[in-house]
């Protein structure tokens, strides 16, 4: 798979593999190892996947506390079902968000915090977001010191 940007694609020959005269494809975005990739290498499109996985999981979220689930297990839920989807990446990808994408991947946080919590429980919303926050920095910083 070969990215396609644009403004360079008109100068390129087709691409054959072997001796077949197979041509390999030509792409504006691909998803190599969970990671939502496109020819601009920004982050975009891969945040937007994860925020959507996050969000249909949430529903889950939603049904466990309608059926009577304690706040600990709801915590328990996010931590090992959304959480990670939310992470995915994180070390490579954090410092390159841009405000408008932590604010979209903090949105479905904000939700999940509503949905265990309904602010009026063991622990407010500023505080949950600041470890959330935290805990971002920390995986990407520990991804660039050995």
């Amino acid at each position: 798979m070969v990215f396609d940007p644009p403004a360079i694609t008109s100068n390129l020959y087709p691409i054959s593999a072997g001796a077949s005269s197979y041509q390999i494809q030509r792409a504006s975005e691909a998803k190599l190892l969970g990671v939502h990739v496109d020819s601009n290498l920004s982050w975009h499109i891969h945040v937007e996947a994860i925020v959507s996985k996050a969000t249909q999981r949430l529903y889950f979220l939603k049904q466990l506390k309608r059926a009577g689930v304690p706040h600990a297990q709801l915590l328990r839920f996010y931590i090992l079902v959304i959480r990670p989807v939310l992470e995915y990446a994180v070390p490579v990808s954090h410092h390159h968000l841009t405000k408008t994408q932590t604010d979209s991947i903090e949105s479905v946080q904000k939700r999940a915090v509503r949905i265990i919590y309904s602010f009026s429980n063991d622990i407010p919303y500023s505080n949950s977001l600041d470890v959330a926050a935290t805990r971002r920095n920390e995986l990407s910083r520990n991804f660039f010191i050995p």
